[in-house]
């Protein structure tokens, strides 16, 4: 289990990167670091890993204190393995000379077979004798992604381990990694900007803004329940709406704000009045954008919409905002 105690961590003396960060991560868990760019998700990777030194704080892993940065020779924790942005590859030896790096030459074979295995689960078998320097970006990504399962961490730091990956591979790529850390006990700490792997694979999820927490817990209540514009939008486009603008339609909401996302509206006899501005086409259904007297509103629709087309929006579901 691995315990994060109040963690505070600046680059400079009159900002702080990270406030007060604490959580407590099961083994064989995953947890989505989640926030715009600059929110501080890279930032906890390496605090964890060891790659920086927090000013105050602690980390625990199984009971035991993790000294940081200042208590290892090299930096990281042994049981740990880090997959950062820049991959870490050694550019001329060759795709398993990568992966195996680690992994014990007692039997060569056993070697061998283990970095067959591992570039197999990433798609990267046929280029085991392949250099990373005659590589695409994805496919370096997918190496570091082998070498760093290698030798079976108890905790893997991803960050954002997908993001060079062709799209067509990528959900293939997504669900033979996470089944793998499944199947293993290993444990997840995801920094990501696809919301969707958040909440399709992990176990518990951290909403960041500004180094602070804004939101920490199960992905599927965080979607329900956002609370804040922020969270909110994160999930994708959504509509804030204030009652008190729509009288007519909203007598038995009580609340101050609510948001409906896209999925919630359905095009109704009565209901809200608005105009098409743009259908999205989005494969199995379209994004449409509109607008009201009030609001800018978004909804799905099975068939593309007109500009201009106008029509009504009713909702049966809805978020609560503070």
């Amino acid at each position: 289990m691995l315990e994060v105690k109040n963690l505070f961590f600046s680059y400079t003396e009159d900002k702080k990167i990270i406030e007060s960060l604490s959580f407590t991560l099961q083994q064989g868990n995953m947890l989505a670091l989640v926030g715009e760019s600059g929110s501080g998700k890279s930032t906890v990777l390496k605090l964890i890993y060891g790659l920086l030194e927090w000013e105050s704080g602690e980390i625990f892993y199984n009971g035991r204190k993790l000294t940081g940065f200042k208590g290892n020779l090299v930096p990281g924790e042994p049981e740990f393995k880090y997959l950062e942005q820049e991959f870490g590859l050694m550019p001329y030896a060759t795709v398993g000379e990568n992966v195996g790096k680690f992994l014990s030459n007692i039997d060569i074979k056993e070697k061998q077979n283990r970095i067959m295995f591992l570039l197999d689960i990433v798609g990267m078998a046929s280029y085991i004798d392949e250099k990373p320097i005659s590589l695409s970006g994805g496919q370096k990504q997918r190496v570091a992604l082998a070498k760093a399962l290698a030798q079976t961490p108890s905790v893997l730091l991803l960050d954002e381990p997908f993001s060079q990956v062709d799209t067509f591979k990528k959900n293939v790529l997504k669900r033979a990694v996470f089944d793998f850390a499944k199947e293993n006990n290993i444990s997840i700490i995801l920094a990501t900007h696809e919301i969707e792997d958040a909440l399709a694979y992990a176990d518990e999820m951290m909403i960041l803004k500004e180094g602070k927490v804004v939101r920490y817990g199960n992905p599927n209540d965080l979607y329900k329940n956002p609370e804040i514009m922020y969270v909110a939008n994160l999930f994708g486009e959504s509509t804030i709406i204030k009652p008190e603008d729509f009288p007519d339609f909203f007598e038995e909401i009580d609340e101050n704000k609510i948001i409906v996302y896209p999925h919630q509206f359905v095009i109704s006899q009565t209901g809200i009045p608005v105009k098409v501005i743009r259908s999205y086409f989005q494969g199995s259904h379209y994004l449409v954008e509109c607008v009201s007297k009030f609001n800018r509103f978004w909804f799905i629709s099975e068939e593309e919409l007109s500009i201009g087309k106008e029509c009504k929006l009713q909702f049966y579901e809805y978020q609560k905002l503070l």
